[in-house]
């Protein structure tokens, strides 16, 4: 009989769920699911050939244990049968786990015999729905696995109610015949334990577990936090010691917090391992790329906790353990109620702080990299600042800023095209000194927003034209497509100056240090007449370079620092 690694995955992630009660109805699509769990000892199976029957029975199941059960069927119209028994389960809020094997997603419409859309089926009758990849790497492995965990953890949260998997197996896809294979599969798969706000008994199990730890704490973006929210988040980094990564982006910094950009830049996949956490505890929306990059590997070593308050599943370095369905000043503040008297060290702490201090910028030349160190040190206090995506963002988290200037970007969708459009309605709602920096390529693709009639004279906008997409140019590999700039880079030798003057705004331009400092005391004094563009003009290629440079002087600077951890 063939071994699938999807059916593997599917039956320990039942047995981890504590889904014991398994309704079978026969047919050929399932023989290898049937044939698996009717053997194992951790399930009890029931023979109901009808899958209308079979839906309803389960059903009763589990009304009478108050405990979720399954059934599962073969492919076509089998499933149709179920929907019946689905939908008297929707409606009275019974968990209930409806599976349905497949035929290949390619043979929809294809004139193939019980071939039908199954995830359709069920889509207003489940509270959640997944159809599970055909696995072919380590990558469908996790998918697979993060998938019905979705599924899983969705059927109790909030109300109960059915969810639906969809299991497509075909001909030797998902089959793998070598037992090691399968072992290896069952040793990795791991339940994401979901924590509700009210179950004290699992917010004391987590927190007791921080003892002795090294945790890390991954900030992502967000509006600025609420006092609540700050002090919790202060209490909790003060009484563990814990780092905080995070970034301007996150509005937030306290005596723990350590500025990512420069330090992780500093690491590579080989010294990383030095400051691999046991706990990463993420929370916010999207963060730097890197850190995702670096830690990914050692996900084997590393216990995932994340905070959502939708309570979805946010598996960012596929080693989610828990999912606190809560918002951060909840969990904080429980950590803190439940956390076990103990002296907790700060050596991780140190460590993080160490290689900040370590990561040491060289000297610069007229760049991009340049004009934005600059401007940082004359933005003024409580203003708003708005980088458009990729340099503008990257360049300024380099360089501290004043905690009471409110930081955006677009980073979660991360397209060009809505900077300067968000920045404009941004800086219509305050009468705060509003700061966008902005590449060229991103201000001419969003130029109209600069025409919206309802601008105000706060408007401040740099704008680092360097001929085209710098960000091209950081590749190690850029020199060895000649074309590079043609399309890719999109290189070109246009200025703003034509469009912003015709809209009436006052227009700055610099194009070395002296002419630089210059327009920025003009550029960021107040109570103007008019809208300020200033336009800072360097070389795409230097930039790019320049700033690879950079990456390669932060890995020598930290070095020492680095080889003298443990």
């Amino acid at each position: 009989m063939p071994r699938y690694v999807t059916n593997n995955i599917l039956i320990e992630l039942l047995s981890l769920y504590k889904i014991k009660n398994i309704v079978l109805s026969s047919g050929a699509r399932n023989i290898p699911f049937v044939s698996a769990i009717e053997t194992d000892e951790r399930f009890a199976c029931y023979s109901v050939i009808d899958e209308r029957n079979a839906a309803f029975y389960a059903l009763g199941m589990s009304q009478q244990t108050r405990e979720p059960a399954a059934i599962a069927c073969t492919s076509g119209t089998a499933a149709s049968n179920y929907l019946s028994g689905v939908t008297e389960a929707f409606y009275s809020h019974v968990p209930l786990v409806v599976i349905t094997f497949d035929r290949s997603p390619y043979l929809l419409n294809q004139i193939e015999t019980q071939k039908i859309d199954q995830p359709a089926i069920f889509r207003s009758v489940v509270k959640h729905s997944v159809s599970l990849p055909l696995i072919k790497d380590e990558d469908d492995i996790w998918y697979c696995q993060r998938l019905i965990n979705e599924a899983l953890i969705a059927m109790n949260r909030d109300c109960p109610g059915p969810v639906h998997i969809n299991v497509p197996l075909i001909g030797d896809q998902n089959k793998l015949v070598s037992e090691s294979v399968l072992r290896d599969t069952a040793a990795a798969i791991r339940r994401i334990d979901f924590i509700p706000a009210d179950d004290e008994d699992k917010w004391r199990e987590y927190a007791e577990s921080l003892c002795g730890k090294k945790a890390l704490i991954v900030m992502g973006q967000s509006l600025p936090p609420d006092e609540e929210t700050k002090k919790a988040v202060r209490d909790f980094t003060a009484l563990y010691k814990i780092p905080v990564l995070s970034d301007h982006l996150a509005n937030f910094r306290c005596c723990e917090t350590v500025f990512s950009e420069a330090v992780i830049k500093a690491l590579n996949r080989k010294t990383a391992a030095k400051y691999v956490p046991d706990i990463l505890i993420s929370f916010g929306a999207n963060f730097q790329e890197r850190i995702k990059d670096i830690f990914r590997p050692y996900g084997a070593e590393i216990d995932h906790w994340s905070i959502d308050p939708e309570g979805l599943i946010k598996d960012t370095f596929k080693c989610e353990r828990a999912l606190f369905a809560c918002r951060p000043e909840t969990f904080f503040a429980k950590m803190v109620q439940y956390a076990r008297p103990a002296d907790y060290s700060a050596d991780y702490l140190a460590r993080w702080k160490r290689l900040e201090e370590a990561a040491v910028l060289p000297e610069m030349p007229f760049t991009s990299f340049y004009a934005v160190r600059e401007f940082s040190k004359v933005i003024p206090r409580n203003s708003i600042l708005h980088t458009a995506i990729l340099n503008s963002t990257r360049l300024m988290q380099f360089f501290r800023l004043d905690e009471s200037i409110t930081c955006y970007s677009n980073v979660n969708a991360f397209g060009i095209d809505g900077c300067l459009p968000t920045f404009m309605g941004q800086a219509a709602v305050t009468d705060k000194p509003a700061f966008l920096v902005i590449g060229d390529l991103s201000f001419f693709y969003g130029m109209n927003a600069a025409a919206i009639k309802h601008r105000k004279n706060n408007i401040r906008i740099l704008v680092l034209n360097n001929g085209g997409g710098a960000e091209f140019h950081i590749m190690p590999e850029s020199d060895a497509i000649p074309t590079i700039d043609l399309h890719i880079g999109a290189a070109h030798s246009r200025s703003v100056k034509g469009w912003v003057e015709s809209m009436d705004y006052r227009y700055l331009s610099a194009s070395d240090e002296v002419s630089l400092q210059e327009a920025l005391a003009e550029f960021v004094a107040p109570d103007q007449a008019q809208p300020v563009v200033l336009e800072v003009f360097t070389d795409m290629k230097t930039d790019g370079k320049f700033l690879l440079s950079v990456y390669r002087d932060l890995e020598r600077s930290t070095a020492p620092v680095v080889e003298e951890q443990p």
